[in-house]
């Protein structure tokens, strides 16, 4: 009782103390955005106020060029005028916008706006006006060019054209009088045009005092506006100078609040934690006796378990030996010839030692388990061979009772799991002899269920009879430690009721549970749920198995066709130790070039190449009549239409391959199997590469995987590098390529996680690319890549040694 009364307190005042927390950072968090805010406003700059000053910068700039203009008249600054004004009229625009969200300025700003466009007319008008005085001058220069002319060309004398006469007339007639000359006088026309220019400059000089006094006039409209706006700027200067003021003083007096909230606040707290701390120590006191009592009691109670343990320990331990020779002994005498007496006598020392046997295992597993000294043995095993001993062993025994043993097995009969294997066939063993020992009449099943989940293979075993099954009281105390059901069975049979308590530590020592459903008369099932690692196959079979050169290709000639030098360094070394004749060829235009050449048997075509695709190259093959059978060799997964004849291939493989699976899909697809292989799938643990494909593939030759491994780094190391500089380019489409590249090497190593990561940044690139997730994933990508060469660079200085 006064163990719940010291924890009532503690925890009311835990949960005020949180509640505090909890409203003073809320509020403190709400001043501090406030504050945050206020200053961010501040520190920007006033957009209204800078687009006012650019405009009033261009109308005084528009000033000066129409100044100018008028001063050289060169059209240079005319089409400044016009980049000018059509720069104003944009800023003004942007400055109307901004009068629509902020009504407190719209008076200013659409007074500047007015006083503007006032600015831009008026200087409009000026140049107008000195553009109309440019037309004057040059009709005065055109009277000027007609003066001269007339002043250069004098008064002249010419003669009367003479008669034209024939030849017999001006040989025999009378001689013709000479011409007589005709003078032409301009002096009238110099007067008129002397007169018409007199009133012209008249006109002019008129004129140009009208302009003066326009001008004037507009130059003196000018100053007004500039004065306008000048107090209008000053006005929004000041105006923003009271907003900043305005907003500083808000910040400091929400700054102020806060300090004093978190004042009160931490007080607060503080005075909450002491009276905590007291009630604490005060508790604390109280129960170091007990607690110090306690402790020697526990210290007490352990010795004499451990004791105990050692002594059960020691005894089960030492007679182990000479019980297993006595039922070792016993079970080669029986194979003698004795008498029937003798050879009854032989049979119940057999079968007694085979009893103690178990009960000094049992035993010993129990005191392993007790002290914590049972450890695990994993080792990749089969699955389909460990059931298929399991259901051996049980035969004879229900057979011997006349029951029937049945085994269900629910998963790929290749699988390989990795893990201890020893434990889970203690723990089938364990169950199925509890199930045929209390099962006279029916059957023992065994059934048996493999679901791959994220990174392992979920085990789940039911094994079900139809015995005497268990009453429902005693299920939850069947798993506990010697416990034995009040049976006839167990009476007649014994036992230390460890063995399933042995087989639920086991379970949980494997990380996976057991369940059990029961009934009276009916019988009894039990569900065990373990999780596995997928094991690799290969570290099953002592032998490499060798496959010798496809029979459809002896005496033809192949065509290798892969941009990629690692890949057509594998496919090399497998054909020329089949000792078949081929040639090679980077990307399909290459591959099209040399079918039309040579004739090939069969073209191993890769899907995506530079210059020219598989795809393409494949349909051109066969579009020219080529009967030449083409096999798409593709690292993308689940691509269906690869075998489909538009596309122009005959058969596809999945990249990497196996030597078997490469063999039986070129026995297949030139019509010599009916079925192929698929390799299986392998993972490997961590970043360790996995060669043994590639060594059986090279037959053992060193030579071969060394240049594996060599052109390994060095196609990786230049895919990364490639793949950094066409992010900068932002060049997805080549670093979805790249990735694809890679990927078939990868998994060559055999390290599938990283070939998990290698197609999912292709995937990433080709389908959303973002710029900083793949920036992550090459980084991550490169460190992992470094990772494994410097394990291969190492493996290949041992292999080079």
């Amino acid at each position: 009782m006064r163990k719940v009364k010291i924890e009532i307190p503690i925890i009311l005042l835990t949960i005020v103390m949180l509640a505090l927390m909890a409203l003073s950072g809320n509020l403190v968090y709400k001043s501090l955005s406030e504050i945050v805010n206020s200053m961010l406003a501040e520190s920007h700059p006033d957009n209204k106020l800078l687009l006012v000053k650019d405009a009033n910068s261009d109308l005084n700039e528009m000033e000066n060029v129409v100044k100018l203009y008028a001063l050289s008249e060169r059209k240079s600054y005319l089409n400044d005028y016009y980049e000018i004004n059509n720069s104003l009229e944009s800023k003004l625009t942007d400055i109307k916008n901004t009068t629509i969200a902020d009504s407190l300025s719209r008076p200013l700003l659409d007074s500047m706006i007015t006083l503007s466009q006032q600015k831009m007319v008026i200087w409009k008008n000026i140049l107008n006006l000195h553009l109309s005085k440019k037309t004057e001058h040059e009709s005065f220069n055109q009277y000027f060019e007609t003066l001269d002319t007339i002043m250069v060309v004098q008064d002249t004398i010419h003669f009367e054209e003479a008669e034209k006469r024939g030849f017999l007339k001006r040989l025999f007639g009378k001689q013709p009088e000479p011409p007589k000359p005709v003078i032409v006088d301009r002096t009238v026309e110099k007067q008129i045009l002397r007169q018409e220019m007199q009133d012209l400059e008249e006109e002019i000089r008129q004129r140009n005092q009208e302009m003066s006094t326009t001008e004037a006039a507009y130059l003196q409209k000018n100053l007004q506006v500039n004065e306008a706006l000048s107090a209008v700027i000053a006005r929004l200067e000041l105006k923003e100078q009271e907003s900043l003021l305005q907003k500083s003083q808000e910040a400091d007096s929400l700054a102020t609040q806060t300090y004093k909230r978190l004042v009160q606040f931490a007080l607060s707290l503080i005075l909450l934690m002491i009276l905590v701390l007291f009630l604490f120590f005060r508790d604390l006191r109280k129960s170091r006796a007990y607690q110090k009592a306690l402790r020697e009691a526990k210290t007490q109670a352990e010795n004499l378990a451990r004791t105990k343990e050692l002594f059960v320990a020691t005894v089960s331990h030492e007679m182990r030996t000479p019980v297993n020779a006595i039922h070792g002994l016993s079970e080669q005498l029986l194979q003698q010839k004795h008498d029937a007496k003798i050879e009854k006598d032989l049979q119940v020392i057999f079968e007694s030692t085979q009893h103690l046997t178990e009960l000094v295992n049992d035993t010993f597993d129990f005191t392993r388990i007790e002290n914590q000294r049972l450890q695990l043995n994993p080792i990749d095993f089969s699955l389909n061979d460990l059931l298929d001993k399991l259901e051996l062993y049980n035969r004879k025994s229900t057979a011997a009772k006349n029951i029937r043993f049945e085994l269900e097995k629910n998963f790929d009969e290749s699988l390989v799991l990795f893990g201890d294997e020893g434990r889970l066939k203690q723990i089938l063993s364990n169950l199925l002899t509890n199930a045929i020992k209390f099962t006279d009449a029916g059957l023992v099943k065994l059934k048996a269920d493999a679901q791959p989940q994220k990174e392992n293979i979920l085990l789940s075993v039911e094994i079900s009879d139809t015995g005497i099954g268990i009453a429902e009281e005693s299920q939850q105390l069947i798993f506990n430690d010697f416990v034995q059901l009040d049976t006839d069975i167990n009476k007649k049979s014994g036992g230390t009721g460890l063995g399933l308590y042995i087989v639920k530590k086991l379970v949980e020592l494997l990380n996976g549970e057991i369940t059990l459903k029961s009934q009276l008369g009916l019988g009894t099932v039990i569900n065990v749920n373990l999780p596995f690692k997928i094991g690799d196959r290969k570290k099953l079979q002592k032998n490499i198995e060798s496959y010798p050169a496809p029979s459809g290709l002896k005496n033809k000639k192949v065509l290798l066709v892969d941009d990629d030098e690692f890949n057509r360094h594998l496919l090399k070394n497998i054909f020329n130790k089949w000792k078949i004749d081929f040639d090679e060829a980077e990307n399909g235009k290459q591959a099209v070039e040399l079918s039309e050449r040579n004739v090939y048997s069969l073209i191993l075509m890769d899907i995506r190449m530079p210059v020219m695709n598989g795809t393409e190259a494949a349909q051109k093959i066969k579009a020219s009549g080529n009967t030449a059978k083409i096999m798409a060799l593709s690292a993308n997964t689940g691509n269906e239409t690869l075998n489909s004849t538009e596309h122009g291939f005959d058969s596809a493989m999945e990249k990497p391959f196996t030597e078997a699976a490469l063999y039986h899909s070129i026995q297949r697809v030139l019509g010599q199997e009916s079925e192929v292989e698929k390799p299986e799938p392998k993972k490997t643990e961590g970043i360790k590469p996995d060669l043994s494909e590639l060594e059986r593939m090279g037959n053992g030759d060193s030579k071969f995987l060394q240049e594996m491994i060599t052109l390994f780094i060095s196609s990786s190391e230049n895919s990364l590098q490639a793949m950094q500089e066409n992010l900068a380019g932002k060049n997805f489409q080549a670093i979805a390529d790249l990735a694809h590249k890679l990927a078939a090497p990868v998994k060559y190593m055999n390290v599938l996680h990283l070939y998990d990561k290698v197609k999912s940044l292709q995937n990433m690139a080709e389908n959303n690319p973002d710029v900083d997730l793949l920036e992550n994933m090459i980084a991550e990508l490169k460190l992992e890549i470094e990772t494994l060469n410097a394990e291969l660079t190492a493996l290949l200085t041992k292999i080079s040694v």
